[in-house]
């Protein structure tokens, strides 16, 4: 009788781990770009000095070599011009 509880418990426990496994492997953040579009239905733009993804409305902009470029922050702007 205390074998089959025990064996229960071992079933039951990798059970249990196996859900929660597939239950994060579902849920997980998906790996395809960032929307394009913020909730406030703003376009999202990509710092090149850094990769953080910003809505236009908050970015910092900056004309380099005669393209438009927005940024997250002065800070990575600077960076960028230092850059070259």
């Amino acid at each position: 009788m205390l074998v089959r509880l025990i064996l229960w418990a071992i079933f039951g426990y990798l059970l249990y781990t196996l859900v929660k496994a597939a239950w994060r492997a579902i849920h997980a953040a998906p790996s395809s770009p960032p929307p394009e579009k913020s909730r406030g239905g703003e376009t999202m733009e990509r710092d090149p000095q850094c990769g953080t993804f910003v809505p236009r409305g908050d970015a910092v902009a900056a004309r380099v070599r005669g393209k438009e470029l927005w940024f997250c922050s002065t800070r990575c702007r600077d960076e960028y011009m230092k850059q070259g």
